[in-house]
């Protein structure tokens, strides 16, 4: 099965991140999240209102790589 079959977007990658884009989806959506994190710091002039939407689109993003990426594969138990 090729990746494009099994449905993922990320893959692992030694050094860096720990992880990078290895489909089309992959890649929009890694820009996607980089266009979002530069609109929110030019949008938003409060500090902490700037930080709170940093960090809700890092954890949407980690959580579509987390979902989307064989990442956890070794952390899954027995079967």
């Amino acid at each position: 099965m090729t990746d494009n079959e099994s449905g993922l977007w990320f893959e692992k990658a030694e050094g860096g991140l720990g992880f990078r884009p290895l489909t089309w989806q992959g890649r929009a959506s890694m820009f996607g999240y980089l266009l979002l994190l530069v609109l929110a710091v030019i949008t938003y002039s409060q500090l902490f209102l700037t930080v709170f939407v940093v960090a809700f689109y890092t954890l949407a993003f980690v959580g579509v790589v987390i979902v989307k990426s064989d990442l956890m594969k070794d952390r899954q138990g027995p079967q």
